[in-house]
């Protein structure tokens, strides 16, 4: 008979397994809430009890289930436009920057940035539509937005593009206008015009293994490190560091508890840093290998 909440064993089992394959330490107060989640995999899956999910997810034959069971237990929720003041940066500050750049020789007019841990979409799509706003009088610039993502299942709701009233509270009537349109679904009536979209891609990525793109201008890491403990925190800084180009911007939520890890970058704000023009200067921190991780 399955209980209503995993015992003291078995949350530790999967806590532990949570953390080696995606960082994320969980407290014990969030027992029912994973007790509560797994629980859905049971019946997804046809699995009896905790204990015999647990021996199928070990299992060779259930490896696939490894993404359905982390899009259950990570939690993902976001607006367009969260912490507007970076978006306005973008905008005003650091589009011209980059412009400039360009007009002088000291770039091409081609830009790459990072969205990591962009749940359903609106933060890569939020930085195009800042980035096509800053750049509306420069012709011909390569803008490609990178999008990722632990979650197969908030990816795909990213790709459609398609968002409710709550996901635009933050968005302008003008904005509206200019970068959505009317969707046919009443219940998310906003899609994502298509000039916005063909600047982001959206793929699977976890954060605790190296990134496959870069040299990025800029990266996004908001509201997801503050579920990581030091040692896994470490880990993702040093991936991050690595994939900044010398010169790039590092933009960060308020509570990501990472600010000790990036002495080694020019502090803008408490929540944008920039990597020294001599890569040298800033040398990712060393990071542990995390019990029962493989790279």
């Amino acid at each position: 008979m399955l209980t209503e909440e995993l015992s003291l064993t078995e949350f530790a089992k999967f806590r532990d397994y949570i953390y080696a394959t995606a960082g994320i330490r969980l407290g014990d107060h969030k027992r029912l809430l994973v007790s509560n989640r797994i629980r859905r995999r049971l019946k997804a899956t046809n699995r009896g009890d905790f204990g015999e999910y647990y021996s199928f997810l070990m299992s060779p034959a259930g490896r696939d289930e490894l993404p359905s069971f982390l899009d259950e237990i990570t939690t993902n929720e976001t607006y367009f436009f969260r912490d507007r003041y970076q978006y306005d940066w973008l905008k005003s500050k650091f589009a011209p920057e980059i412009a400039e750049e360009a007009k002088n020789g000291k770039r091409n007019k081609s830009l790459d940035v990072w969205s990591a841990a962009c749940s359903t979409g609106e933060e890569p799509y939020s930085i195009a539509m800042s980035l096509l706003d800053g750049l509306s009088l420069q012709k011909d610039w390569r803008i490609r937005i990178i999008g990722t993502d632990l979650s197969s299942a908030v990816l795909a709701t990213g790709r459609q593009g398609i968002y409710n009233d709550r996901s635009l509270q933050l968005v302008t009537e003008a904005e509206k206008r200019r970068y959505f349109d009317n969707s046919k679904d009443d219940s998310r009536p906003w899609a994502v015009k298509s000039d916005v979209k063909n600047t982001v891609t959206l793929q699977s990525h976890n954060l605790l293994l190296k990134p496959k793109g870069g040299p990025y201008d800029c990266i996004f890491i908001k509201n997801v490190l503050i579920y990581f403990d030091d040692g896994s925190r470490s880990v993702v800084v040093g991936h991050l560091l690595s994939a900044l180009k010398p010169g790039g911007y590092l933009v960060v939520g308020p509570s990501e508890g990472i600010f000790k890890m990036l002495n080694g970058l020019e502090r803008l704000q408490p929540w944008l840093y920039r990597k020294p023009i001599a890569a040298q200067a800033a040398r990712p921190v060393a990071a542990p290998v995390l019990r029962g991780f493989k790279k």
